[in-house]
This record gives structure tokens, sequence and C-alpha cells, in this order.
């Protein structure tokens, strides 16, 4: 029974110090993109076989640790993105398979300053699935390629870093904002379900310590 309880504590111990990390830590923002601002997005391409895409001129902010290409697929394949200048790779990243909708979000080291006319690529191979590029028309000489012509335009690409704030102080705002379309909207919703989660915990770790007494 003691060896019970010790591990129940260390497990719930180990909750609260996930949730507390997860609050403090700070959201991702998108710190720069490449799309002009009211312009409309189409797709630039489509293909069912392996690519690489890229296309020059990119310019990443200081501290990108993120870079989010608009790909679409109905179930996405592993892709790898990698982005150099002056014949040198400055930042990569992969992420895996099964992303599905409009974009894919690869992680990279967070880069220490600023940089300008970069080259992105983007790589993945194809089996059973479709990716289509989503972009904004640009001229043959701008456009994004794929090694032997160029698409019909540039790929729309976002380049995102840690927030100034944690999730913690956002905490108001996100209760807000989840508290909206609801029959009674209101903060006091999300409080509501925050009390029920908690008391949903401590009755079932009481009623484990009851069976096991």
């Amino acid at each position: 029974m003691r060896s019970v309880k010790l591990a129940l504590l260390t497990g719930l111990a180990l909750l609260a110090l996930a949730t507390g990390l997860t609050l403090t830590g700070s959201p991702a923002t998108v710190a720069a993109g490449n799309r002009a601002s009211g312009g409309g997005v189409q797709p630039i391409g489509t293909t069912t076989h392996g690519a690489t895409y890229c296309q020059a001129h990119e310019v990443l902010p200081r501290g990108t640790s993120a870079i989010r290409v608009w790909l679409d697929a109905a179930a996405g394949p592993r892709v790898r993105v990698t982005v150099s200048s002056a014949g040198r790779t400055i930042a990569s990243g992969t992420r895996g398979s099964n992303w599905i909708g409009g974009s894919v979000t690869v992680p990279v080291r967070p880069l220490p300053h600023r940089v300008a006319d970069a080259t992105l690529c983007v790589s993945f191979a194809l089996q059973d699935e479709t990716i289509v590029p989503q972009g904004m028309p640009a001229p043959a000489a701008l456009a994004a390629h794929d090694g032997r012509q160029a698409l019909a335009g540039r790929m729309i690409v976002e380049y995102l870093r840690s927030g100034e704030r944690s999730w913690l102080s956002l905490a108001g705002e996100v209760a807000r904002r989840m508290g909206l379309g609801r029959v009674a909207a209101g903060t006091w919703v999300v409080l509501v379900a925050l009390a029920l989660l908690c008391a949903a915990i401590a009755l079932a770790s009481r009623l484990l310590l009851r069976e096991l007494a």
C-alpha cells in the first residue's frame, strides 16, 4: 500500500511539473513571411512523385526556430527543409510523415542572427500521396523550381520563433477566447472545466487508494 501511495504521489508530482514547465514556455509566433499583404493564395504546382522545391531571395529573422511551408496534402510525407546562404547550409530540419492540411511546420536550430538573400529548399518522397504547393504568382526568375522547371509562383513560407510572452501570461486571453461562442459564454466556462478536471483527478486517486486499501 505504501508503494502504491508513493507511485501515485510521484505521478501527480510529475503531472504538476509538466504542467508548470508547459505554462512557463512560450508559444511560437510568426516572425516573418513572404506572403504579400492582401495577396491571394493559389496552387502553384502539383506532384505525385518525390521532389525538391527551391526558391531564392528568402529573408530569415533572428531567432527563427521553425519554418512553415504551405504544402497541401491529405496525408503528408516526411519533409526536410534546408536553408543555404553563400553556398553554406545555415539551417535544416525534418518533419515526420502523417501531417495533414495546407502547411507543414519543420523545427530548425534557432538562428543567432538575421539572414538575408537565402535559398530555401523543401524535399520529400512520395508513394501514394499528392503534394500541392501553395503560393502566389511570380515570374519564372523569382518562382520556386524543382531543378528542371519553374513553378507557377513562389511558395508561401513563414518563419516562426518563440514569443515574448509565456502561456501563463496568456492564460486569461486564452480562457476568454475559449469561452466565446458557447450557449453560456464567458471565461467562467474554462474555470469550471478546470475545476471539474481537478475534481476528477482527486476522485480517481481517492478511489484507487480505497480499492487497494
